[in-house]
């Protein structure tokens, strides 16, 4: 599950961009992200305000969910 919010998936759009493009900007998001887009606005208010809780809430719920089972999540941030 997830939600890619990626501004050439949306209203930067071309039809030049080859998948390769867009390929390499999903991993660059994934590994800088953005927290001046966002997709949840508290989400990247905790990312930028206090760091250490979202690193610790990210490690939590990847621990709970990353995994074989498919479970619904019961909190929405």
């Amino acid at each position: 599950w997830g939600t890619i919010c990626l501004d050439i998936l949306k209203d930067n759009w071309s039809p030049a961009l080859t998948i390769s493009m867009v390929l390499l900007s999903i991993c660059s998001l994934l590994t800088d992200c953005n927290p001046a887009d966002p997709l949840v606005g508290t989400i990247a208010k905790e990312y930028v305000f206090n760091r250490e809780e979202h690193d610790k809430t990210a490690r939590r719920w990847t621990s709970q969910y990353a995994n074989d089972e498919q479970v619904e999540p019961s909190i929405i941030w």
